[in-house]
């Protein structure tokens, strides 16, 4: 790993290296960093993922670290945890989607001996979508208000997943 780079300066080399296409050299910029991140302590990492570009790229800059790591002989000493919600009220082809994407990356993860994994989380059945709408006469989500449903449907089930893999950790 390189010194390490204020934040002004990252900036001023993220800038530079996005304007002159020098996209090698900003993935291995984004992966010393990653780097620097994974070995600084034994916290396992939690990743959301969507299945959108951002979410993916995080991805795909962690299992490139990562197996930069190990082609360098360091211990890759913590578990990396790759988290997507599924709401239960999800359009199929999204959902289908998220579930192959997250079993090609547990399974590429294995293949390449990473402490990957890939998971989906759902709500409880208390806090599913037609529970709150049917049973417990809850609106629909129409404005910013009132949305109680990204709570009951992504967070709660993400942060119970969450806890539950820092106790095993």
């Amino acid at each position: 790993m390189s010194k390490l780079l204020n934040s002004q300066q990252c900036l001023k080399a993220l800038k530079y290296l996005r304007n002159e296409n020098n996209t090698d050299k900003l993935i291995n910029i984004l992966c010393d960093v990653i780097e620097y991140a994974y070995l600084a302590d034994n916290r396992p990492w939690i990743i959301g993922y969507s299945g959108g570009k951002d979410s993916t790229t995080v991805c795909h800059l962690v299992f490139e670290t990562l197996i930069r790591l190990k082609n360098r002989n360091i211990k890759l000493h913590k578990p990396v945890y790759i988290v997507s919600s599924d709401t239960l009220v999800e359009n199929p082809l999204v959902l289908n989607y998220l579930k192959t994407t997250s079993d090609l990356m547990s399974q590429s993860a294995e293949q390449l001996g990473l402490p990957i994994f890939a998971d989906i989380v759902k709500p409880e059945l208390q806090d599913t979508f037609w529970t709150c709408v049917i049973g417990k006469g809850y609106p629909t989500p129409k404005s910013i208000g009132y949305r109680w449903c990204t709570d009951r449907l992504k967070i709660n089930p993400s942060n119970k997943y969450i806890k539950e893999k820092i106790k095993e950790n």
